[in-house]
C-alpha cells in the first residue's frame, strides 16, 4: 500500500546537467578567489590586503596565480564549449528558449514578475497576485540572461587578458593597450553584476524555495511544488502526460 502523504515527484533535470551546474559553481568559486588575491595594488583593491599576500604566497608568486586563474578559466570554456556542442538540441536550445529576455515586452513582464514576489518577501503588495510563472520565473529569467551575455564577454575579455600581452607589443600598438584596459574593466564588470544576482540566487535556493536547490541534486522536484510555483510549467507538464 502507497504512503498518499509522501509527495508525488517529477524528474525536471537529467545528471549531466545537474554536473554542469556544480562545476560551473566550483569553477566560479576557484576562480573568485585566485582573480581577488591577483589584484593587490593600493589604488586598485577588491579583497583585504591579507588576501592577495596569501594567495601569491600559497602560489609562489603572482606569476603562478595568473596561470592558475587561467588554466581554471579555460577549463570551465571548454567544458561549457563540448557540453553545447553534445547537447544542444536536446538540452541548451530549450533552455534558452524558456530563459532569454530578449524583447523589451518580456523584460518588463519578468521585471514586474520579480518585483512582485520580492514585494511579497517584504509582506507588502500582498494583494497583488505574482503572474504566472513558466518553467523559470521573471528574475530567474532576467539573472539567467544577465549570467549568459556576461558569461560570454567574461570568456571574451579573459582570453584577450591572458593571450594578449603575449602576442601584441603594447608599447608599439596603443590600440592594444585601450583594449586591455577596456577588456579588464568589462572583465571586472561582469564578474561584480554576476556576483549580485547570485547573492540573490543563493539566498532563495537555500532559504526561501530549499526544493529548488534539492533538485539541483537529485534531479527530482514535487509536482505540488511545481504547480504552486510554476503554474505554467505545470500546465504543459500536465499536455506532455508527465503529471
Amino acid at each position: 500500500m502507497s504512503d498518499t502523504n509522501t509527495p508525488q515527484m517529477v524528474k525536471v533535470r537529467e545528471k549531466k546537467t545537474i554536473f554542469l551546474h556544480w562545476f560551473n559553481a566550483t569553477c566560479w568559486l576557484l576562480l573568485l578567489l585566485s582573480g581577488f588575491g591577483m589584484i593587490s595594488g593600493d589604488f586598485v583593491r577588491l579583497a583585504p590586503a591579507f588576501w592577495p599576500e596569501f594567495m601569491q604566497g600559497l602560489f609562489n608568486g603572482n606569476d603562478n596565480l595568473v596561470w592558475v586563474h587561467a588554466i581554471v578559466g579555460l577549463a570551465w570554456v571548454a567544458v561549457f564549449v563540448l557540453f553545447v556542442l553534445l547537447n544542444f538540441k536536446s538540452v541548451v536550445w530549450p533552455f534558452l528558449k524558456n530563459v532569454l529576455v530578449l524583447t523589451p515586452m518580456a523584460a518588463l513582464r519578468d521585471t514586474w514578475s520579480m518585483v512582485v514576489t520580492l514585494a511579497h518577501l517584504f509582506g507588502i503588495m500582498k494583494n497583488t497576485q505574482v503572474p504566472p510563472q513558466g518553467r523559470y520565473n521573471g528574475a530567474q529569467r532576467l539573472l539567467g540572461t544577465m549570467i549568459i551575455f556576461c558569461s560570454l564577454l567574461l570568456a571574451a575579455s579573459g582570453a584577450y587578458l591572458f593571450f594578449g600581452p603575449m602576442v601584441f607589443s603594447f608599447a608599439d600598438d596603443a590600440l592594444c593597450g585601450a583594449i586591455f584596459r577596456w577588456a579588464l574593466v568589462a572583465h571586472a564588470a561582469s564578474v561584480f553584476l554576476v556576483l549580485v544576482g547570485l547573492v540573490a540566487h543563493i539566498y532563495f535556493a537555500v532559504v526561501e524555495e530549499r526544493e529548488s536547490l534539492e533538485a539541483m541534486k537529485s534531479g527530482n522536484i514535487s509536482v505540488d511544488f511545481i504547480k504552486h510555483h510554476n503554474e505554467l510549467w505545470y500546465d504543459e507538464l500536465k499536455r506532455e502526460g508527465k503529471v
